[in-house]
């Protein structure tokens, strides 16, 4: 495992000299100061009569209840559980641009109350709809302009990406990457940094975070180039990977030999979608079974899984620099894996149809391994064949290993360890999807990448993977 220390002190040198020493003045600007409140102390939020907390404008986000049914015939009860309903599209948007003769994304140093170490390197642009309409009160939202309106400037990457199906409802926000029109001024907070240098960065325990990965993720891993970058000129929404005539040619040749064609790969994801034997709906969260809530909390009586907790945030260079909220604190990092084969003529990640009860269809494209805690399986669908070699302590075969920040505008200290590893021996009769269970395949990255393209089809523990096998080796 990389970690911070170790990282930052090989990761912040050539060939950006100067990033170290702007993200020490960004650490010391931020005065990022997060304090564990009762929920009475939550000004403009409460709990309505059916149990819900929700804020006084009714924007932002809602705390309610869901309930999953699993198959009817012999399976197990319901359950319940509180999850996060926010139904507004947010932005999250990374300018780039031509500069040295390399491409280089604008990051923003910004702080998050449930960040590890206070700041984290954010997009350009990462804000609710109810953030960047000011409905805080507080500052406008820097760099809007870009991605936004008749007036934004050329748009490479454009597309819906799902959150975490464990803990949200079915939310949304919209991936982009803009080439900007004209010179764009520079503000203390927001750095240029190559994107080659952000890919290594990715190896540092807690400096990229999630919405930064996510619109990563969407870039080729070989992007080299502002052109290499773009996915299409055209709304990507014209583009189908179950098309051979698709909008963009990178699309099209996304798709090579030794690997399953197009209409097979996505028939493969519909039929999961069709064959998923959950239902899920919205409670009251006075009607979750299993939860109790304190002056302090909103835990499960078992003593497992998350708490929904209140906090109350100072931050010197937010648009609004004091306010109070609900988090949801995991119990402890998760874990998300891919298994790899780099042998062959085209390498390849065995990727899984995941269930996760959040999602708009239930089932997306996620890791090879996936567990909300790394201890194990938290429920019966996390569990996998393939876990134990997710797990492996042989370094050799250990391609990427670091661990990482979930969203820290709503989770409280969430993390997740990232791994990929090349797969032994005892897969190797399992290269062949047909012999592999229903619900994996091996797919090349271009294939992957493709179908992040259109957009909810991989979740964003994928799509961090995706992002994280773009990093180079470390020297």
């Amino acid at each position: 495992m990389v970690t911070s220390e170790q990282g930052r002190g090989s990761a912040y040198g050539e060939p950006d000299s100067g990033f170290a020493s702007w993200w020490a003045e960004r650490r010391r600007a931020a005065r990022l100061f997060v304090t564990p409140v009762p929920f009475r102390e939550l000004p403009h939020w409460s709990f309505t009569r059916d149990g819900d907390l929700v804020h006084d404008s009714g924007r932002f986000f809602a705390v309610t209840g869901l309930r999953v049914h699993g198959p009817e015939a012999g399976g197990p009860p319901p359950r319940d559980q509180p999850v996060i309903v926010q139904p507004e599209i947010g932005v999250l948007g990374l300018l780039v641009a031509e500069r040295d003769g390399e491409p280089h994304v604008l990051l923003q140093a910004k702080a998050e109350p449930g960040n590890i170490d206070g700041i984290q390197l954010s997009p350009t642009v990462q804000a609710t709809r109810s953030n960047y309409t000011r409905v805080h009160r507080g500052g406008a939202t820097r760099y809007l302009e870009h991605f936004t309106g008749p007036g934004r400037g050329r748009v490479l990457v454009d597309s819906l990406q799902s959150e975490q199906g464990a803990w949200f409802w079915r939310k949304h926000n919209r991936n982009m990457v803009v080439e900007p029109v004209g010179e764009v001024a520079e503000h203390p907070d927001y750095r240029w940094v190559a994107l080659r240098t952000v890919r290594r960065l990715l190896r540092v325990d807690h400096l990229v975070n999630m919405d930064t990965r996510s619109v990563l993720g969407c870039l080729p891993p070989e992007s080299t180039s502002v052109a290499e970058a773009s996915v299409a000129e055209a709304s990507v929404a014209e583009a189908s990977v179950a098309d051979a005539s698709v909008a963009d040619a990178s699309v099209a040749d996304a798709f090579v030999a030794d690997a399953p064609a197009p209409r097979s790969l996505t028939s493969w994801l519909i039929d999961a979608k069709q064959s998923c034997p959950w239902r899920t709906r919205l409670v009251p969260l006075a009607d979750v079974r299993g939860w109790t809530r304190t002056a302090t909390e909103i835990a499960a009586d078992s003593g497992r899984s998350f708490r929904i907790i209140a906090v109350r945030v100072a931050a010197g260079t937010r648009e609004v620099r004091q306010w109070a909220q609900p988090l949801l604190a995991p119990g402890g990092p998760g874990l998300a894996a891919f298994l790899c084969r780099s042998t062959g003529p085209v390498p390849r990640v065995l990727v899984r149809a995941r269930t996760e009860p959040g999602l708009g269809d239930l089932v997306e494209i996620g890791p090879t391994v996936q567990w909300t805690t790394d201890t194990g399986p938290a429920t019966p669908e996390e569990a996998g064949p393939f876990d134990a070699m997710a797990l492996t302590g042989d370094t050799a075969r250990v391609r990427f290993d670091a661990e990482l920040s979930e969203e820290g505008g709503r989770f409280h200290r969430a993390a997740t360890r990232y791994r990929v590893v090349e797969a032994d021996d005892a897969l190797d009769d399992l290269l062949d999807d047909a012999r592999l269970p229903a619900d994996y395949r091996w797919l090349t990255v271009p294939q992957l990448r493709a179908l992040v393209v259109r957009g909810q089809h991989v979740n964003v523990q994928a799509r961090s993977l995706l992002a994280c096998l773009a990093a180079p080796p470390p020297p």
